[in-house]
């Protein structure tokens, strides 16, 4: 913490950002696993990103009590796709909106980081109350989310709220499937939806349309191999 910047001390983060040369490789490029071209371009940042980060992923996983395989499995999922310039120019264009209405949730709702957390969310899970940031407040916390040491220890704790906020009695570090997918598909949608919409989705069919409240949180099981894999555990 500084007196510049109440949230942390920015840090350049040395770990490449996603930009719009990736973009032209991953989408305009046929996926081709043995040159690392089209899909499997993304596949291989994502993994990469796991790889370079494991050591403060256990760390920031275990800090918050939760499990270094859920914090990593959002992490990959979150990793490439949306440049992190793009991100910064998002929140300068809804601060602009906001400045004509009289609070900030618009601007509050914009994701920060490689691991893509709301400034909100970001706020609320370091103490905060997001309505009290300023615009000043928002450009410093979103330059602290562009740290990846700081936004993974964010992520890691605002997890750990998340699994509380639907089961306050569960080990937030032994988590078993149903809770594995409820919290990330919360991660990806929020709190505002009723926990048993989530509940009933997973017992639906699979082509039904509510499956896509926890199309996230399947991803998260859908690779957890893959993950278990790169983070050596």
């Amino acid at each position: 913490m500084n007196r510049e910047n109440p949230f942390c001390i920015p840090t350049v983060s040395s770990f490449p950002r996603w930009n719009g040369a990736d973009i032209l490789v991953w989408r305009l490029m046929q996926d081709n696993p043995a040159e690392y071209k089209g899909q499997s371009y993304l596949y291989l940042y994502k993994d990469s990103y796991l790889k370079f980060h494991k050591d403060t992923i256990i760390k920031y996983a275990k800090e918050a009590g939760i499990h270094p395989l859920l914090l990593a499995g959002v992490a990959w999922q979150e990793a490439g796709g949306k440049p992190d310039r793009l991100k910064t120019f998002i929140l300068t264009f809804r601060q602009a909106v906001d400045s004509l209405k009289v609070n900030n949730d618009f601007s509050n709702r914009v994701s920060i980081g490689i691991i893509a957390i709301q400034i909100r969310a970001a706020a609320e899970s370091l103490g905060v109350d997001p309505k009290n940031l300023t615009r000043e407040l928002q450009v410093q916390l979103s330059r602290c989310l562009q740290s990846d040491d700081f936004n993974i220890k964010v992520v890691a704790l605002h997890l750990k709220d998340l699994i509380l906020f639907d089961y306050p009695k569960a080990d937030p570090a032994n988590l078993n499937q149903e809770q594995t997918i409820l919290v990330g598909s919360r991660y990806n949608r929020g709190i505002q939806r009723k926990k048993e919409d989530f509940i009933k989705a997973m017992s639906a069919k699979e082509h039904a349309p509510e499956r896509d409240y926890i199309s996230y949180g399947l991803a998260i099981i859908k690779r957890a191999e893959r993950v278990r894999k790169i983070m050596g555990m």
